[in-house]
């Protein structure tokens, strides 16, 4: 059996360094002068025993504990849609569904008491996902959890988020910046003009408008009217959830907005803030609030593998390597779709190379979690202003497929227009973020003609061909009347396919393909009651709804393919 000598040293190894700091030093080296029997000095019997280590561990996991814990999520990077690999130089953001899941384990955590989300420089976010936040600071509150939201100087989607918390804390010299909704659009059309290029372009739907920036110098009435209906349905909704949000009447949030910039001290006599501190001040503020000392955890809900040591060279390496998921429990796969999307295989996003829907990518997602027998549904967060007709039908395609064997859910992030919205209709459910755009169903496309640019460089071209058409997308010459007929027909092809592709599954849901398409765009709220998607809610809402489609109360979500590797 150990010496009570060696078990204390033992258990002292595995004991934090708070505990050693109460603890006496240990006994210095045997004075060989002395006789070998004679007892230590009285100062060097002070190494405690077992019992009394054991004791001073439970003191201190009681004093801990006594500590109202806080959760604490910073955000002071861009937040993105796809979980992303920490590359050389570390991560470039946050992924929505983290950090939901992070808020998600607060409130179902009886421990834990309070939320503090911190915003020092600002919101980097979209609508949508400051919609899905503010959510989930709803779920917190009627968890009965005290909800903390500090920024240096809010802007319109961080205090869009704030709004929805119990306490908004904004530094003493900071202020509420909230201009209002402005889109600016660029027309090429005079500069064009002046480079001797000609934009040669067709567009099927009057409403689409995607070319014309190139063939006009300002918007249509249609583009006019579309642009003006979007504005103010974003304005709306930033009014209406600032002023639930703060128990105030919209007339008055108009106001503030008008006024754009508000002081601190003259945010919290308005009832836009409700106290101020700087981020030094925010853990006495809490402990005034809370009654108590805290205990604030940066990292609460963050998964143990999920944290990245970079000061680990073999855990470096180990993030560059692609991996296969694994999928060993039932689990939900989820795909996501970001970007523009184009044939071939997805960007990655990362520091040389922009997001992009790849239709191999997705189609090989699709295939993975088809085969899987682990995998019983299907979520697609899609976040796209479209792209490639061709590419958005082989996506169509391979999730129809997918759909006649597993549930699959779409939940819509920032938009899904054009090709984005042809991907969406292949799910058999279809959930958006109130403040999503959605729609445009229609088909553009055309070319610019450089003829005029090369005569003014002193350049010249031969032609060399063979067939009627071999020189269609030449770019030095404009489209004769029967290849533009040819053009019209092809696009109208591809329009009258694109809206019975919408029909094919939201038939008894939209009464009237004529009145949503035509590239006509909505915000999923006006959208949803015209039968274009079938319910309003973020991501979490649409991994839930795909459980229940396949019958499961536990599941695992696994992202295919695995993120930062497509």
């Amino acid at each position: 059996m150990l010496s009570n000598r060696i078990l204390a040293l033992l258990i002292a190894l595995a004991l934090p360094a708070s505990v050693f700091a109460a603890q006496a030093e240990a006994p210095a080296a045997a004075d060989e002068s002395q006789p070998a029997t004679q007892d230590p000095p009285a100062e060097q019997k002070k190494f405690p025993t077992p019992a009394e280590m054991i004791r001073q561990m439970r003191e201190q996991k009681a004093a801990e504990e006594a500590r109202t814990l806080v959760a604490q999520i910073d955000f002071s990077q861009p937040m993105l849609e796809q979980p992303s690999p920490v590359g050389l130089f570390g991560s470039s953001g946050m992924d929505l569904r983290t950090v939901l899941g992070r808020l998600g384990a607060a409130e179902k955590d009886e421990s834990c008491q309070a939320v503090l989300l911190t915003f020092y420089y600002g919101g980097m976010m979209n609508f949508s996902q400051a919609q899905e936040l503010r959510g989930a600071l709803g779920r917190l509150r009627e968890a009965g959890k005290r909800t903390f939201v500090y920024a240096d100087s809010y802007d319109t989607m961080s205090y869009l988020v704030a709004s929805a918390a119990t306490d908004v804390v904004l530094m003493e010299g900071g202020e509420v910046f909230i201009p209002g909704v402005s889109i600016e659009q660029m027309f090429y059309k005079g500069a064009l003009d002046k480079l001797g290029i000609v934009p040669d372009y067709i567009q099927i739907g009057e409403y689409k408008g995607a070319e014309e920036p190139y063939t006009r110098t300002k918007p249509s009435d249609a583009l006019d009217g579309e642009m003006e209906q979007l504005v103010e349905a974003i304005y709306g909704q930033i009014v209406e959830q600032v002023a639930a949000g703060r128990q105030l009447r919209p007339n008055r949030v108009k106001r503030f907005i008008d006024r754009a910039m508000i002081p601190a001290a003259e945010a919290v006599e308005l009832g836009l803030v409700d106290h101020l501190a700087d981020a030094d001040g925010l853990r006495r503020l809490m402990q005034e609030e809370l009654e108590n000392e805290v205990r604030i955890d940066t990292e609460y809900g963050i998964e143990e593998g999920a944290r990245f040591d970079p000061n680990n060279p073999f855990a470096i390496l180990a993030m560059l390597q692609p991996r296969e998921p694994s999928v060993e429990s039932p689990s939900i796969a989820l795909i996501y779709a970001e970007g523009v999307i184009t044939g071939g295989e997805s960007g990655s996003g990362g520091l040389l190379g922009d997001s992009g829907v790849g239709s191999e990518t997705i189609r090989r997602a699709l295939r993975m979690a088809e085969r899987n027998d682990n995998v019983k549904a299907i979520v697609i967060r899609i976040d796209s202003p479209g792209g490639s007709a061709l590419a958005s039908e082989a996506m169509y395609q391979a999730v129809r497929r997918v759909a006649e064997k597993k549930p699959v859910i779409i939940s819509i992030g920032g938009m899904a227009a054009s090709g984005g919205y042809y991907l969406a209709v292949a799910g058999d459910h279809i959930i958006a973020d109130p403040a999503s755009i959605v729609g445009s169903i229609g088909v553009v496309g055309g070319k610019l003609v450089m003829t005029g640019l090369y005569d003014k460089l002193g350049l010249t071209t031969a032609s060399f061909s063979r067939g009627r058409n071999a020189d269609l997308f030449s770019d030095t010459a404009e489209w004769n009347d029967r290849q533009r007929r040819l053009v019209r027909e092809w696009m109208r092809s591809t329009y009258d396919q694109f809206t019975a592709r919408v029909m094919s599954t939201r038939e008894g849901k939209i009464t009237d393909i004529d009145a949503v398409a035509r590239g006509r765009i909505f915000l999923a709220r006006d959208a949803h009651p015209l039968g274009m998607i079938d319910e309003l809610g973020g991501l979490e809402l649409a991994l839930a709804r795909a459980a229940e489609r396949a019958d499961m109360k536990e599941y695992d979500v696994v992202v295919l393919p695995e993120a930062g590797f497509n």
